[in-house]
């Protein structure tokens, strides 16, 4: 079980830097997007009839696939709010059922999200935004890619609990992206 999770975090690991690059350029068509839709509104518009009326679009649904691609890495480093006055309480037994039923629970409503998710994907597939004219299937289909990143990123995690690499509620200390000496391989 050690070796399947090793194998499963490294792939953890190629997906997070892949995500990290990917939600750098989003920030930087996000942010431009949005400084020339500021300056188009209070500086260009004063001195011409130019406008940029794709920026607040652009901006928008670079902003939900930024939130989207940010949850695998945010789960992996257990960046994520929770409430520890419950588990901090019970002991290793009661940890580990605890920890299993929040992860079952944790997966099942991903694949609720995903299931629908795919629903509504293949409902706007005629769909193009109003400006950009993006397809609707590239703006809807976020929520599924972040779902099935953050399933992968559960898995992984339970497996290594399961293993006894990882503590139960604690993973996101040892499983820190990008890894350390400190919390695991030096790998990134």
């Amino acid at each position: 079980m050690e070796n399947l999770y090793n194998r499963l975090n490294k792939i953890s690991n190629i997906i997070c830097k892949i995500l990290s690059i990917l939600i750098v350029g989003i920030v930087i068509v996000n942010a431009g997007s949005v400084f020339l839709q500021v300056v188009n509104r209070y500086i260009i518009v004063k001195i011409s009839d130019f406008s940029f009326p794709w920026t607040e679009e652009l901006a928008r649904y670079s902003m939900i696939w930024l939130c989207y691609l940010a949850l695998p890495i945010v789960y992996r480093e257990g960046s994520m709010a929770q409430l520890d006055l419950v588990f901090d309480r019970l002991g290793k037994k009661g940890k580990m059922i605890l920890y299993v039923i929040t992860r079952i629970l944790c997966l099942m409503v991903l694949a609720v999200a995903v299931y629908f998710g795919i629903y509504i994907v293949q409902t706007r597939m005629m769909f193009k935004s109003s400006i950009l004219r993006a397809p609707g299937y590239i703006l809807y289909s976020a929520p599924v890619f972040g779902c099935i990143l953050v399933a992968y990123e559960v898995i992984t995690e339970m497996i290594g609990v399961f293993s006894g690499i990882l503590e139960p509620f604690y993973a996101g200390e040892k499983r820190q992206y990008p890894e350390t000496e400190k919390g695991g391989e030096s790998e990134c």
